[in-house]
């Protein structure tokens, strides 16, 4: 039968079954940090000699960004065109211990964007996996038969399940939105460079199934990363310069080139089933924020002791808190408590610090010269931008469609205002290495998350808590007022968002600005298809990372109906990405974390010693023991958007075993996990360990919860092998309050004598799992909700372009209402 929560919450299915999916779908959590044991350096041979390709993590892998970097390179000749001296990066699969065969390789999907991907002109065939090149010939390659109806040759691929495509770039395992293959990697003057490249797991690249359980195994699948250099000849010992238009012109996957190739083995985390069959489970669900620590904690919890499966369902912290007010409250994350008004009159919640984070915006530029640049200026393109200084303002500016490019050049609302932030002179001043910079149309907004939070309502009373930003907010301008700047443009604040009421706990779309084009008039393009939200923080992060903006911006005219179809990630080396999303899924996928403005003037990043010193200043809530962040805190090293995560439940309300595994997880959660590591049960980068204060609570909440639960509540029994944690006097209290004085932020467990977390068991072939089978638990609901709502977006998905104008500007009148709803929007 399916539980009353549950129930409760089907009339909510359309709005949240697609993010629940997708969170069931994606990889658990981890870091683009190097493990100190799978660190890797490989070096070239032949005319590559003296090159040494590093990757910075190469076990323990799932869904994630490494770090590449390599010296004793030769400068690329021309970034710009890509005629020679670059290197060429791809994933494969492959049990050969040799590594794999061209034909295992994801790579040919940029084709579809021409050679160069997306106007850098580089060789005819140098992105592709044709091995056919006119006049040009490999004397090594034996080329394959033509593709069907041609007399082209193409190097098939042949996935992991069986199925081969010969017929050219395109198959239905992966193309120019989701391929991770980097076709041109530029060397700098020094000889050095570095790129960020996504590994893929079976979930995102089905046809190299990296992590799942092949048939016999019980470890999970190890893949292979491909680093072909190019240098200045061809495959027939000739000279780039010697080609007819001076450019490299073979494919990486042809035989000549193919032999220069260096090799890195990637051991992948097993996806599937790691927890014991038959074992107790325990649903938990909540905020987003704390996603990457449980998914990296779950495989060690059902491992040990009373061996509990712990699910987890990513929730906005509304519906974590109707939770605690039903007979069902199970365990639940947020970052602000219940209200007392909406709780059962006999429910006593207890709630237990478990996680200290934050909400960032997390970017990836690269350098890219203005016309007018510099020789110096041009020199660095291609390189990633490090560091980025923001305000307040210029976050508000940011997320009220202010930049033309944020919303529309063809906009009237937005046209005295600067086209991105790279022409923004508020913004130069606090960054002046983005000064000559052409950012081609990017920067005039962030990837938005769709779901409502606490984190954003926290984000947008930092906003408010600033008087320049209010003062813009409020419709003065940027170089008036008593905050204005006479040197600055002269921005407004979009006339839609103008008074806006703050804080919110969503990001609007207020503008209904709808461009119009002869040739399809009743289908306008408007603000969801060019700056549609993410489906959570998890999808903002990313696509950042990939440099996909989500937009759909080209009209299709051949689809039935006719589209706009989504629009290919930014080219290597021109990408220009900003994202709100949390600080462990920003680390995760490689993105760097900007320094915002805090209330003392200073620019803070989010690191464990600006985080904790956040912690430090936040100030008692309305409930005993819950604390609440102070964004108008004058603290110099504090970063503004630090939130502590809280578990809660209602104790009186759960049987004595679920106490007992509640309190387990609890006792793990501010043990064990909050060891720093890549490993599972370790505490992933982006969190700050709890210090000792904070942690002593959660142990007294633990206890608590074990002895006040049961026998009065309903009785189940016990786990499989009766060994649950021990129970512990609680006392009865309410809210476990945090001891008197809280110590230095260098307490923690970093800092101290703790036990490493014990390795999980795993197989000859690789590591266990972090990425449970979310038929567990709760999430076993999933499917339903999932049908339900795919129905109807399928019927209601054509209507969306034609809706969006009037959904965009009622957004703001809905939420000035108070719309009593507060879950995430469809």
């Amino acid at each position: 039968m399916i539980p009353a929560r549950l129930r409760r919450a089907a009339h909510r299915a359309v709005l949240v079954a697609c993010a629940l999916v997708m969170a069931a779908a994606a990889a658990p959590a981890t870091v683009s940090q190097a493990d100190s044991g799978s660190a890797m350096t490989v070096s070239g041979k032949g005319d590559f000699a003296g090159l040494k390709v590093t990757v910075d993590q190469t076990s323990s892998l799932v869904n994630q960004v490494v770090k590449i970097t390599w010296k004793g390179a030769v400068p690329t000749v021309d970034d710009s065109k890509y005629p020679a001296d670059y290197l060429q990066i791809m994933q494969c699969w492959g049990d050969a211990p040799s590594g794999p065969s061209p034909e295992q390789c994801q790579f040919g999907g940029s084709a579809d964007l021409g050679a160069g991907t997306g106007g850098q002109a580089a060789g005819a065939w140098t992105n592709t996996r044709q091995l056919s090149y006119g006049g040009l010939k490999d004397p090594a390659q034996t080329l394959p038969p033509p593709a069907t109806g041609s007399n082209i040759s193409f190097a098939p691929f042949r996935a992991v399940s069986g199925d081969v495509f010969d017929t050219g770039n395109s198959n239905e395992f992966f193309d120019s939105n989701t391929t991770n293959e980097v076709p041109y990697a530029r060397t700098g003057s020094s000889g050095t460079g570095e790129v960020y490249f996504e590994v893929q797991t079976a979930a995102e690249s089905p046809g190299l199934g990296c992590g799942d359980v092949p048939k016999g195994k019980t470890g999970g699948r190890s893949c292979w990363l491909v680093v072909v250099p190019r240098g200045e000849t061809e495959v027939d010992g000739t000279s780039y310069r010697s080609q007819s238009d001076g450019l490299l012109q073979s494919s990486p996957l042809s035989a000549t080139n193919w032999k220069e190739r260096l090799v890195f083995p990637l051991r992948f985390e097993r996806a599937g089933t790691y927890c014991p069959i038959g074992a107790a489970e325990r649903p938990t669900l909540g905020t987003e924020l704390v996603a990457e620590a449980v998914h990296r904690w779950q495989p060690t919890l059902c491992q040990t002791g009373s061996k509990t499966i712990y699910g987890f369902s990513p929730a906005g912290d509304a519906g974590a808190r109707e939770n605690l007010t039903t007979d069902e409250p199970g365990m639940v994350f947020l970052n602000r408590a219940a209200d007392r008004s909406a709780l059962l009159p006999d429910a006593k919640p207890i709630y237990a610090p478990v996680a200290l984070s934050g909400l960032t915006l997390g970017f990836f530029v690269e350098s890219h010269a203005a016309s007018s640049a510099s020789e110096d200026v041009r020199a660095r393109n291609g390189n990633r931008l490090t560091s980025l200084n923001l305000t307040a303002r210029l976050v508000a500016k940011l997320l009220t469609e202010s930049y033309q490019d944020g919303n529309s050049r063809f906009a009237e609302s937005t046209a005295k205002n600067p086209y991105n932030l790279g022409h923004d002179p508020e913004f130069i001043k606090y960054n002046p290495d983005y000064e000559d910079l052409d950012f081609l149309g990017a920067l005039g907004d962030a990837l938005v998350p769709q779901p409502l939070s606490d984190a954003t309502s926290q984000l947008w009373s930092w906003i408010d808590s600033d008087p320049a930003a209010r003062e813009f907010l409020d419709g003065t301008p940027d170089n008036e007022g008593s905050h204005g700047d006479p040197g600055f443009s002269g921005m407004t604040v979009n006339p839609y968002y103008k008074d806006l009421d703050l804080p919110v706990d969503g990001f609007p779309k207020s503008d209904p600005y709808c461009q119009q084009f002869p040739d399809h008039p009743d289908q306008p393009l408007c603000i969801l298809d060019k700056h549609p939200y993410a489906t959570d923080l998890h999808n903002a992060a990313r696509s950042a990372a990939r440099g996909d903006t989500l937009a759909r911006g080209n009209w299709d005219p051949t689809t039935k109906p006719p589209a706009y179809k989504k629009d290919p990630p930014q080219p290597a080396g021109r990408r220009a990405m900003l994202a709100v999303t949390d600080t462990a899924t920003a680390r995760r996928y490689g993105l760097v974390t900007a320094k915002l403005q805090n209330a003392s003037g200073d620019f803070v990043a989010p690191t464990d010693a600006t985080m904790l010193a956040a912690q430090k200043a936040m100030k008692p809530g309305p409930v005993s023991g819950v604390l609440v962040s102070d964004p108008r805190a004058a603290v110099k090293d504090a970063y503004p958007l630090t939130l502590l995560t809280y578990a809660a439940t209602v104790p009186e309300k759960l049987s004595k075993q679920e106490g007992r595994d509640y309190a387990a997880l609890l006792r793990y959660a501010v043990g064990k996990g909050q060891v720093p590591g890549v490993t599972a049960g370790t505490l992933p980068d982006g969190f700050a360990p709890l210090p000792a204060s904070l942690r002593e609570q959660t142990e007294s909440a633990a206890d608590a919860i074990a002895s006040r639960s049961g026998p009065s509540a309903p009785e189940e029994e016990e786990a499989v092998d009766g060994t649950g944690d021990g129970t512990g006097g609680g006392g009865g209290q309410t809210v476990v309050p945090p001891p008197a004085s809280t110590p230095s932020p260098s307490s923690s467990p970093s800092t101290q004598a703790s036990t490493p977390a014990p390795p999980v068991p795993v197989a000859a072939e690789g590591p266990l799992s972090r990425t449970p089978e979310w038929v567990l638990g709760a999430v076993r609901y999933v499917l339903l909700i999932a049908l339900l709502a795919g129905l109807v977006a399928a019927v209601c998905g054509p209507l969306l372009p034609r809706v969006a104008p009037r959904l965009a500007a009622g957004i703001q009148t809905w939420r000035a209402k108070g719309t009593a709803g507060r879950e995430p929007r469809g």
